[in-house]
């Protein structure tokens, strides 16, 4: 996956707590992709990908103020280019919104799949409670554990 040496990831979070969220988050996107649904591990934002994914992207985030496994859909950037040049081009407020409309209930549709497959599999997930993340979800911990989240103690 993304880390394998926790000793090399900027934290604010224990060493004991990161490598339980990266357990976590391999976790899901293990099952995740065991019911056909693209998902990919991150720490912090990065991923092993080149470019962008395209999938359910399973963050680690070792911020204090963040920190936990987070799960939310990424389209792929061809669905924003008619967004970007209807922009540009100063096409009617009333497209633009359609289009954006569009591109959310996509990905609402998407991110409440994989909450939905999660949830089956016994994960527990909330809402992020990060700031501008309406669809995002924290996973709190997998099947059959307690509390892995510090934040939640």
């Amino acid at each position: 996956m993304i880390v394998e040496d926790n000793s090399q990831i900027p934290s604010d979070a224990s060493a004991v707590t990161v490598a339980r969220w990266l357990s976590l988050r391999d976790a899901v996107v293990s099952e995740l992709r065991a019911v056909g649904l693209p998902a990919f591990a991150s720490c912090n934002g990065r991923t092993d990908s080149d470019g962008r994914v395209v999938g359910i992207l399973v963050d680690v985030s070792t911020l204090a103020d963040e920190g936990g496994v987070q799960i939310d859909w990424h389209q792929p950037d061809e669905r924003l280019t008619p967004i970007t040049q209807a922009l540009e081009a100063g096409t009617a407020r009333e497209v633009v919104e359609s289009m954006m409309v569009r591109y959310g209930g996509v990905g609402q549709v998407l991110t409440n799949a994989a909450v939905l497959v999660l949830g089956i599999a016994g994960f527990t997930l909330e809402p992020s409670r990060r700031t501008y993340s309406a669809l995002e979800y924290d996973v709190l911990h997998g099947p059959g554990e307690i509390e892995l989240d510090d934040r939640h103690q």
